[in-house]
């Protein structure tokens, strides 16, 4: 009788973690106040660290855009990251167009992540939204599938959307044909390193 009562508080224990697991994993996530990611290996950038502007959008990129579409554009492989803090956090033009923006719907994330994440260079991933507080779906369930894909080395971090982003996504939504030429560019959120753009102060 002891070892039934014993079994069944057990059993309710673990169930109870469980739920309170799974509640904690899908609490709101405001992008100010975290800050941080998956850090793995010994050679990349604390999350409390300023991003530098060259390293804003890795190998990976996910848009959140809705409770259940995201976007999705990939970069070349990254080398070795030091983890010196530095005063380049300004995002750098990537001359990112609509035509690089993937569609995605969070039914099939978890497959998409399996066929496109690569195993023969470091994974840097990042999950931009364009509000402070992440709270869908999508997100739960991308940050669940990028982390059954993790491995040494590889790295996921949150962060809001950069004014590129946010430009070119407008445009690919809308389906207007887009020119980086024609946008007036603010240099608080965009740095050139190579051209002279329309910039505007704000």
């Amino acid at each position: 009788m002891n070892r039934l009562f014993i079994g069944v508080v057990i059993c309710f224990l673990l169930t109870d973690c469980n739920k309170k697991k799974d509640i904690e994993e899908n609490i709101p996530y405001i992008v100010s106040k975290e800050r941080k990611g998956k850090i793995t290996g010994n050679d990349t950038i604390p999350p409390s660290y300023p991003i530098p502007g060259w390293l804003v959008y890795g190998t990976n990129t996910f848009i959140i855009d809705s409770d259940t579409t995201m976007y999705y554009f990939q970069r070349p492989a990254i080398g070795m990251i030091c983890g010196t803090p530095t005063a380049d956090t300004i995002p750098h033009f990537i001359n990112l167009h609509p035509k690089d923006l993937i569609l995605l719907s969070n039914k099939n994330i978890y497959q998409f992540i399996k066929l496109n994440y690569k195993d023969d260079f470091r994974n840097v991933t990042y999950i931009a939204s364009k509000s402070d507080t992440i709270n869908s779906k999508a997100f739960f369930d991308l940050k669940k599938s990028i982390i059954s894909f993790t491995k040494y080395r590889d790295i996921y971090i949150v962060r809001r959307t950069t004014q590129e982003e946010d430009t070119v996504l407008k445009y690919k939504k809308g389906s207007e044909y887009y020119n980086s030429e024609d946008i007036k560019w603010d240099k608080n959120r965009i740095t050139f390193p190579f051209s002279k753009p329309k910039l505007q102060n704000k």
